[in-house]
């Protein structure tokens, strides 16, 4: 049983989501042919339906051009259940991931192996720590020669991994250790698109020392808190390969522990993928998975919410390709401007106004 989640687009958690009058307008979904390209003089950014003022508000012209290249990194984090039951589930995954790259040619991918084992930092498998891939190196990406190869090697585990699987925990700890890092993974300008691999929930902490802080780290609420605080603006999306809640036929297969919930609740509220720990073929969940990842592309992050002009009711905002007015606008939501196809190569021209001192930083 196969089970996605395609409602909605791609999940990004913004740490701010600046509040401007030139917001989204409520009646904005059902107005997407208002939205394309405006004009040059700035209006009142009043949404429609309310009086115009006499006040005529300052505002500041963005323009820049940017490339493809700027907007299609991803870096995908595998996190692996490695242990003892795993073995079947880890070659399905090994046997369809040439599919899954194949299907990001047009990306700038980076990949990363962790796996869901947290019980001893001592243990290079452990404790979010990323798996070397080849010779001192512990990523692929979209240039690596041999990349199916080196990646069945790595996602392959042959530790006896920890019974108490803690891949949420795992997550924290991996981005504990990228916010030090001196050559993270994470790039800054890439997405983070993180893959669970497993049969069994997320093992809560049960320590005695009594920290918090470490139990925090086993939930999913406080793992997207977590990335929030640190990568502010980063898109980022959650996909569980899993035993899907109330699947009991799943469960009841092979050596399957518990209900992927907290993998699943991951999903669900960043819009990722929810697959099926039990599918005797991963080629469809992997292909879904990495066409949620390019949605990703069809989005950019302004460095306001532009303003909207509530006479000619469009928002002031122009998108050219090599000078032309090719691409088309789906919808504007505060900050962020997404496409109904993807951005082309090659040049990108934006203009659009900000009210003043509403600029990001």
């Amino acid at each position: 049983m196969i089970s996605f989640n395609n409602c909605g687009q791609p999940g990004e958690i913004r740490f701010d989501q600046l509040a401007s009058s030139g917001q989204t307008p409520s009646d904005n979904s059902n107005n997407n042919e208002d939205q394309g390209t405006g004009g040059t003089d700035p209006v009142a950014e009043n949404p429609p339906g309310t009086p115009p003022t006499n006040t005529q508000p300052q505002y500041v012209k963005v323009e820049k051009t940017i490339t493809l290249a700027e907007i299609s990194n991803a870096d995908v984090l595998f996190v692996v259940d490695n242990s003892l039951s795993m073995e079947d589930e880890q070659s399905n995954m090994s046997a369809r991931f040439p599919l899954f790259i194949t299907n990001l040619k047009q990306i700038n991918w980076r990949v990363g192996v962790i796996t869901t084992d947290v019980d001893d930092p001592d243990y290079s498998y452990s404790d979010g720590q990323l798996q070397e891939v080849t010779n001192g190196k512990y990523y692929l990406d979209s240039k690596t020669t041999d990349a199916e190869n080196l990646f069945s090697h790595v996602i392959h585990r042959t530790e006896s991994g920890s019974p108490y699987e803690q891949g949420v925990y795992a997550t924290y700890r991996f981005l504990e250790r990228q916010k030090v890092s001196k050559a993270p993974f994470m790039r800054s300008d890439a997405s983070l698109n993180v893959v669970f691999l497993t049969d069994a929930d997320e093992t809560p902490y049960e320590g005695t020392d009594g920290l918090r802080f470490v139990q925090k780290r086993n939930k999913p609420e406080e793992l997207v808190k977590y990335l929030k605080a640190n990568w502010p603006l980063k898109k980022f999306q959650f996909h569980s390969i899993v035993v899907g809640e109330g699947d009991a036929e799943c469960l009841a297969q092979s050596d399957n522990e518990s209900y992927g919930i907290a993998y699943e609740t991951l999903s669900k509220e960043t819009n990722g993928v929810r697959g099926s720990v039990c599918a005797k073929d991963y080629g469809s969940q992997l292909l879904f998975l990495s066409e949620k990842i390019k949605e990703l592309v069809k989005s950019l992050t302004l460095d306001c919410a532009p303003v909207y002009d509530s006479v000619a009711k469009k928002y002031k905002f122009d998108i050219k390709h090599d000078g032309v007015e090719k691409i088309e606008v789906d919808r504007i939501e505060g900050k962020v401007v997404y496409f109904k196809g993807g951005l082309p190569a090659g040049a990108i021209k934006l203009e659009y106004f900000c009210p003043s001192g509403m600029l990001s930083n």
